[in-house]
């Protein structure tokens, strides 16, 4: 497991430089440090350009420039990954209140104890370790979602070149009103698809041929046994008035929650 890395940035060289001789004797990586908040985001900017983005970010409040801790940190957070443990002598309301939007992952009191310093930082890389792996499997998440949704759309896609382009008429009907009809089934029946979708189960009956039409009366019933098949072969007139025969199929199934009628119609007039 790789040391921690650190980069420290604060004003007073002799404190910067007592905690880097500290800390390194801990076993942390420091990456730098820095006593202005312009400087700090140069040289983290450049770490991360080398691939050496620190973990942790030391960070006294008060600095000297046109930036100061709380600032700096806010742009920090904004570009890079890495963990804000502020640096302070003071405990001001106003100061909590500005630094508490950054979202902190510790605060160090100075004098700084070395042995709380060493639990902040281990607990503040743990908890910003946790955070990069979950924006981690976010990321992959909404990869496979958008790899999941494109494969539906072509999935539906495909699906709807084979519907449309299928020699066999297929709807769905469901409370006597059909809620899917394919072209096919208008071509069948000799009618605008619009039409054929205002049709009701007596409407279908009334166009079979009426030697036929007691083949069809079981679709009169309330419902038919789920999972049962019924075939019929049928003569009809169509919307132009021709006679046409078909090999018609009849099923239960299950639509967005509700019992609904699938039936197909396969016209085999060529064969007569």
């Amino acid at each position: 497991m790789n040391p921690i890395s650190i980069y420290i940035v604060e004003d007073e060289l002799l404190i910067s430089a007592s905690l880097k001789s500290q800390l390194q004797q801990f076993g942390y990586d420091i990456y730098g440090s820095s006593i202005r908040g312009e400087s700090c985001l140069e040289d983290i900017a450049e770490l991360s350009k080398q691939g050496r983005e620190p973990e942790i970010v030391l960070m006294d409040i008060h600095l000297r420039g046109e930036l100061d801790g709380i600032d700096t940190a806010k742009k920090i957070i904004e570009k890079f990954n890495c963990a804000i443990i502020f640096l302070t002598g003071q405990s001001s309301k106003e100061i909590y209140e500005r630094s508490f939007k950054i979202k902190p992952f510790g605060y160090l009191l100075k004098p700084i104890d070395m042995e709380q310093t060493k639990m902040t930082i281990e607990i503040a890389s743990y908890q910003r370790n946790l955070e990069v792996q979950n924006k981690l499997y976010q990321k992959d998440l909404e990869a496979l979602l958008e790899k999941r949704s494109q494969e539906n759309k072509e999935l539906i896609t495909m699906y709807e070149t084979i519907v449309d382009n299928s020699l066999m008429g297929l709807t769905i009907m469901q409370d006597d009103k059909f809620v899917f009809v394919n072209a096919r089934t208008a071509q069948i029946f000799g009618c605008p698809l619009e039409v054929f979708l205002s049709y009701s189960i007596r409407n279908i009956i009334e166009l079979v041929h009426p030697e036929d039409q007691g083949k069809m009366s079981f679709l009169l019933q309330p419902e038919l046994p789920e999972g049962m098949a019924i075939k019929r072969r049928v003569r009809i007139y169509t919307g132009d008035q021709q006679l046409k025969h078909l090999e018609a199929s009849f099923r239960m199934v299950w639509f967005k929650g509700k019992p609904a009628l699938h039936q197909t119609f396969l016209d085999i007039t060529d064969f007569f």
